[in-house]
């Protein structure tokens, strides 16, 4: 067995994430992370992408002596990858709650209860009736869709990989090049759904950006808004690589050219690390690094905004749905989503 350029890449990445991890554990610890906030969603990312980059340790030292490793390692990159697209949604609603009181993406005292949620989830009401939850909930309809997209990665993950070795599958080769073309359609379209609602959220942050400038927010806050459009781009790039990798021979798995007596090729593990695997390091990195900007940002905001309307020079922050009610609701005090 020798270590492999696939487990050498994993190693360091999972070392990183470790450490991601670790510095979460002490931010929980000195209660400066809330267990019921944005940032559990990240904490789940990093564990999951810690899983996923020892698999990929593992598949690096194993090769195919063990294929469920490598199901493992694409179904666990799947998972954090849709991990860190949700979390993306809930800091962006996060900031938006604490400037401006109100988000089309969640509002503050939602009016359902955490089982009614996630029921409507589970049985993608909002992918069906959007119209009722696109004023003032739209991360549920950002959940219902990927939580489908994720169903769909996985199960054209796990086809790809019995594709891949017909031999240890004992299957035929035309059964083998069945499943490949169904597994690269699933793939292809879990990870357009994926691409697109990434798109959607940098729409989103642009929004919020557009909001804070016209509200003339503390530089701080124009800061924040773009660290947002840094993690955007950065998700693009994941997403972008993610639907190129299903449609493009040279990038994809089924290729044999991309794999080597020692699995995977140089050319094609450099490509995965850093279009796929960094892109979403830096921007989990980002989102943890947030909570030093923002931890004193609604009190700052308050100030700010009691000093335009002493002035006469109030701003409306918002369109149509939303008003600048920020600094007289004391919810946003204890604000922790």
């Amino acid at each position: 067995m020798a270590f492999g350029k696939v487990a050498a890449a994993s190693l360091v990445f999972g070392i990183l994430y470790t450490i991601m991890f670790v510095y979460m554990c002490f931010m929980y610890a000195t209660k400066r992370y809330k267990w019921k906030s944005r940032f559990t969603i990240l904490f789940a990312h990093a564990a999951i992408r810690i899983a996923s980059q020892a698999c990929g340790v593992a598949f690096g030292v194993l090769l195919w002596k063990n294929l469920q490793v490598f199901i493992a390692y694409l179904i666990l990159g799947a998972e954090g990858y849709f991990s860190l697209t949700i979390a993306s949604y809930y800091f962006l609603r996060h900031y938006e709650l604490s400037m401006f009181g109100k988000s089309r993406l969640g509002s503050l005292n939602p009016t359902m209860g955490t089982w009614q949620r996630s029921l409507a989830i589970w049985t993608l009401r909002p992918l069906w009736a959007p119209w009722k939850f696109v004023r003032d909930n739209c991360i549920m309809i950002v959940d219902s869709w990927l939580i489908p997209a994720n169903a769909i990665i996985i199960a054209g993950g796990s086809l790809m990989a019995q594709a891949i070795s017909p031999d240890a599958n004992n299957l035929s080769q035309d059964k083998a090049a069945e499943l490949a073309n169904t597994a690269k359609g699933l793939r292809t379209a879990g990870q357009a759904i994926f691409l697109i609602i990434t798109c959607v959220w940098l729409l989103f942050v642009l929004n919020a950006t557009r909001k804070t400038v016209a509200a003339r927010l503390p530089r701080i806050s124009k800061l924040a808004c773009a660290v947002f459009i840094v993690i955007g781009l950065f998700l693009l790039i994941r997403g972008i690589f993610g639907v190129l990798q299903s449609v493009v021979w040279r990038l994809s798995y089924y290729n044999d050219s991309n794999y080597d007596a020692n699995g995977l090729s140089t050319e094609f593990v450099v490509l995965e690390t850093v279009l796929a695997v960094m892109p979403e390091f830096v921007a989990a990195a980002l989102l943890n690094a947030s909570w030093w900007a923002t931890r004193e940002q609604p009190e700052a905001i308050r100030h700010y905004q009691d000093e335009i309307a002493t002035a006469g020079g109030g701003t409306k922050l918002g369109g149509a749905h939303e008003s600048n009610d920020f600094h007289g609701n004391p919810e946003t005090k204890r604000l922790n989503v």
